[in-house]
C-alpha cells in the first residue's frame, strides 16, 4: 500500500497532485483570515471528499483510486480562479479557499465543479462519491472560524443529508 504524505499535516506540497499540502493550507487560512476579517473582504472555505472510500482503501489499497484522486485535484485546480487555494489535505480530501468569493457566488463555484467532476470522475467512483462543504465568514467573523461549518455541512452531503 502507498503511504501518502498527505495525511501528514506538516507537508507543504503533494508529489501525487502536484498541490500545495495541508502546511500551506494552514499557512494560507492563517494570512487570508487575518486580512479578509480586517477590510471585511469575501472569501469562502470549499471542501471537497471522495466519500465513501475508506473501507475500499482499507481493504484494497490506496491505489485502487489514485487516478482519481489525481484526476479530482486536477479538475478542481482548472476549475478554480487562479487566486484561488487548492490544496490537497488529505488522502480523499481538498480544501479550495474562493477568495474575493462570497456564498452566494460560492454556490455558483460549487455547482459548476460538481457538474465536472461527476461528468470526469463520478461514474469512476462505483463505492464513493463526490461531497463538498462550504462556509463563509460574515462581518468580522475569521475564515478559521468557517471551517468548522464547511465540514459539517461536508459531512451532511457525504452522508446524504445535504
Amino acid at each position: 500500500m502507498v503511504e501518502m504524505e498527505a495525511t501528514d499535516p506538516g507537508t507543504w506540497f503533494d508529489q501525487e497532485t502536484g498541490l500545495p499540502g495541508p502546511a500551506f493550507w494552514n499557512a494560507v487560512l492563517f494570512a487570508e483570515s487575518s486580512r479578509t476579517a480586517r477590510f471585511e473582504r469575501p472569501a469562502t472555505v470549499l471542501l471537497v471528499e471522495i466519500a465513501g472510500v475508506r473501507g475500499v482503501i482499507a481493504q484494497w489499497g490506496f491505489e485502487v483510486i489514485s487516478r482519481e484522486v489525481v484526476d479530482l485535484g486536477g479538475i478542481l485546480r482548472a476549475g478554480c480562479r487562479h487566486s484561488d487555494y487548492v490544496v490537497r489535505l488529505d488522502v480523499t480530501r481538498f480544501g479550495i479557499l474562493l477568495v474575493e468569493t462570497d456564498e452566494i457566488s460560492a454556490i455558483n463555484v460549487v455547482e459548476r465543479l460538481r457538474a465536472k467532476v461527476d461528468r470526469e470522475v463520478g461514474s469512476r467512483l462505483p463505492h464513493g462519491k463526490i461531497a463538498f462543504g462550504w462556509a463563509s465568514p460574515k462581518g468580522k467573523q475569521r475564515l478559521l472560524e468557517v471551517v468548522e461549518p464547511a465540514e459539517e455541512r461536508l459531512r451532511q452531503e457525504a452522508a446524504g443529508e445535504g
